[in-house]
């Protein structure tokens, strides 16, 4: 059997002194040079261990200030009642009260995006697009972009109650008519926007609301994958 390669041991090592809570969530990790050192490796070799240990969602690297061991993220639930289609109030109060800065308005645009306006049935393949940004505990974990008709594009937005509440303000009542999950790597505006490492999970939900049976607003939320959890519930 081949030896494994010297930074896959060194990551292992470190990984398992994490697990274990020898290296405690929070704190700092040896330099790369002071990981060559005892290690009695090359600095490169050091470096791909911590990108090998970064992958594996065991620590962060802060610019300036070094690799960290992550903390054990607070899953947050997003769920939605399958008779209805709809969020339940209850869970509605819930995120409120976990993403306490309401949504914050990235952007506004007109912008081409033919499949969302196939969904939405509109001729032309524009639409208007609002982004939003949603934080917990100061950190951000959900962007999200509505894509509505552009003669939606005068509505009216209450940043704490949300796009969805704000369409139902302005006589709006949606339900889901169908929605899709599937993960990929976060791209550059996911590392961004939401704060993440190239190659970590981002976990997209699309879904498609309806007003009255028509089209109202297709959506693409992107969530950080070690935060956020989807659940439909049956009960």
């Amino acid at each position: 059997m081949p030896r494994q390669a010297r930074y896959r041991e060194i990551a292992q090592v470190l990984g398992r002194s994490i697990e274990s809570g020898e290296l405690a969530p929070g704190e700092r990790l040896p330099t790369e040079d002071a990981l060559a050192e005892r290690y009695g490796v090359h600095r490169l070799t050091a470096r791909q261990a911590m990108v090998e240990l970064r992958k594996a969602g065991l620590v962060e690297t802060r610019q300036g200030l070094g690799s960290f061991v992550r903390r054990a993220p607070r899953r947050i639930e997003v769920s939605v009642d399958p008779e209805t289609r709809r969020h339940r109030p209850s869970d509605i109060a819930g995120m409120a009260g976990v993403f306490g800065g309401g949504e914050r308005v990235v952007e506004r645009a007109e912008t081409a995006h033919p499949v969302a306006a196939g969904h939405l049935r509109l001729p032309g393949g524009v639409v208007h697009e609002i982004t939003t940004l949603l934080r917990h505990a100061e950190r951000p974990c959900v962007l999200s972009r509505y894509r509505l008709a552009p003669e939606l594009a005068g509505l009216r937005l209450d940043a704490k109650a949300g796009v969805l509440a704000s369409l139902e303000a302005a006589g709006h009542a949606y339900r889901y008519a169908w929605h899709a999950i599937s993960a990929e790597p976060a791209d550059l505006h996911d590392q961004s926007m939401l704060e993440m490492q190239a190659g970590e999970a981002v976990l997209v939900r699309e879904g498609l609301l309806t007003h009255e049976g028509q089209p109202l607003c297709h959506v693409e939320r992107r969530c950080r994958g070690d935060m956020i959890s989807f659940v439909t519930r049956y009960d």
